[in-house]
């Protein structure tokens, strides 16, 4: 099957070193999505960005992982850097993304594309 339609999860987010997340997004047996995070860091940066998946079984009234599925961080020294990354085998997940320090305001796009596949 075709590749769904990108749609973003998370807004021009101003991320700091307080944790902020996306919207989730459910996922349907032996469906993967393609997620891709883009960070704008400030000029002159000190922090990297981390980049966390969080599962929840829960179709509402979500309880989340309270530890990440996976994390990665985004460098700092490339303005703006964008990651893509494969998302499968979780019923429902969200992206929580910070800056490893106290310094600096990242703005964050994140968005992602379900390949469609439907067991």
């Amino acid at each position: 099957m075709a590749w769904g339609s990108k749609t973003q999860i998370i807004n021009s987010a101003s991320v700091t070193d307080t944790e902020s997340y996306s919207t989730a997004v459910s996922l349907n047996p032996g469906e993967l999505a393609h997620v891709q995070v883009e960070g704008d860091p400030p000029g002159g940066p000190s922090d990297n960005l981390l980049v966390r998946v969080y599962g929840t079984l829960d179709a509402s009234s979500e309880v989340w992982d309270t530890t990440p599925v996976y994390e990665f961080s985004i460098d700092k020294d490339t303005d703006p850097n964008n990651a893509s990354f494969i998302v499968s085998g979780l019923y429902k997940f969200r992206l929580g993304v910070l800056v490893d320090g106290a310094t600096d305001t990242w703005t964050v796009d994140a968005y992602y594309r379900v390949d469609g596949v439907n067991l």
